[in-house]
C-alpha cells in the first residue's frame, strides 16, 4: 500500500520546453500535444509548435471541462487572443492556471461607454510594475476621436480611484 501518491513524470518533450529558473506546477496532455504550467509561463506543445505564453498576458481563464480557455493580449494591442485546449486527464492544470491568472491581473472592469461601447479595464502584475489594457468591444468606436478621448478619460479615472 502506497502512502503517498505518486504523479507520472512530465515527458522530455515539456522538460525541454522548461528553463532551469522556472519551476513546473502541472502539466497535461491534450488531443494535439500538452500543456504546462509553470511559475512564469503557460507552456503550449500543439503538434510540435511550442509556445511560451507569459502570466502577464493573461486576461482571463475558464474552465469548462474538459476544455481549458486562456485569454491574453499582447502589451500595446488592442485585441485579444483565445487559445483553448480539450485536456485528456487534467489534474491541477485547471486549479494552477486559475492560480497563476488570479497572481497577475490586479484589477478587472468594464465600462459601457456612450461613445466606445463596451470596454474591459486590466491592470495586470508585470514583476513590480503594473501595466494596464483595455478591451474594447467595439474597436472601431473605441479607436474614434471622442471614442478614444472617452476610453483614455474613464482609465484615468480608475487609475487615480484604486491609487495605481
Amino acid at each position: 500500500m502506497a502512502w503517498f501518491r505518486t504523479s507520472n513524470p512530465a515527458p522530455k518533450q515539456l522538460m525541454e520546453q522548461i528553463s532551469k529558473s522556472d519551476r513546473l506546477l502541472a502539466w497535461a496532455t491534450h488531443r494535439d500535444g500538452l500543456v504546462a504550467v509553470t511559475n512564469r509561463f503557460l507552456i503550449s506543445i500543439d503538434s510540435g509548435t511550442v509556445k511560451h505564453i507569459p502570466w502577464n498576458l493573461s486576461l482571463q481563464a475558464r474552465w469548462d471541462p474538459p476544455q481549458m480557455t486562456l485569454i491574453t493580449q499582447n502589451v500595446g494591442e488592442q485585441s485579444a487572443e483565445t487559445r483553448s485546449w480539450t485536456l485528456d486527464e487534467p489534474g491541477s492544470v485547471p486549479l494552477a492556471i486559475r492560480d497563476r491568472v488570479t497572481a497577475a491581473v490586479v484589477i478587472d472592469r468594464v465600462r459601457d461607454l456612450p461613445n466606445a461601447g463596451q470596454v474591459r479595464f486590466i491592470a495586470r502584475r508585470n514583476g513590480k510594475e503594473i501595466e494596464w489594457t483595455t478591451v474594447a468591444d467595439d474597436r472601431v468606436a473605441a479607436e474614434s476621436v471622442i471614442g478614444s478621448k472617452e476610453v483614455l478619460d474613464t482609465l484615468n479615472e480608475l487609475k487615480s480611484a484604486f491609487g495605481i
